[in-house]
């Protein structure tokens, strides 16, 4: 399926929820989180022949370089956290999505501290 499928699987699937909405908004949300993991599945479909790349990408990262094993997990965690805030912002929770959003930028920075404790050594140094 080409991305111009999705695309416009999405759009009718938001206007036909718009419409839904109005009369039956139970059905509305439903219909919202199906499209949504429709998505993720045609996503994940797609990207699978990726998945053998990013696995020895990770090999290369766990063994070599922390920075790039804190890159990779930091981009999980942007993924992650993406698709539950759109989901609560689908179904009008939008200060449930703020604060999951909040918990991510915050896992991002306890992920990076170690980083930023061997940049200060670094500049420490450089300065001393």
């Amino acid at each position: 399926m080409q991305l111009e499928a999705v695309i416009g699987f999405g759009l009718c699937a938001a206007a036909l929820s718009m419409l839904l909405r109005q009369y039956r908004p139970e059905y509305a949300l439903f219909l919202s989180l199906l499209c949504g993991v429709g998505i993720l599945l045609w996503l994940v479909q797609t990207l699978s022949p990726m998945l053998g790349e990013l696995e020895q990408l990770a090999k290369l990262a766990l063994s070599e370089n922390e920075g790039a094993q804190i890159l990779l997990k930091s981009l999980g965690i942007c993924l992650v956290t993406q698709a539950a805030s759109d989901t609560c912002r689908d179904i009008g929770e939008t200060a449930i999505a703020s604060r999951l959003e909040l918990a991510g930028r915050a896992a991002m920075l306890l992920l990076a501290m170690p980083l930023f404790g061997q940049l200060l050594e670094q500049a420490l140094r450089l300065i001393g």
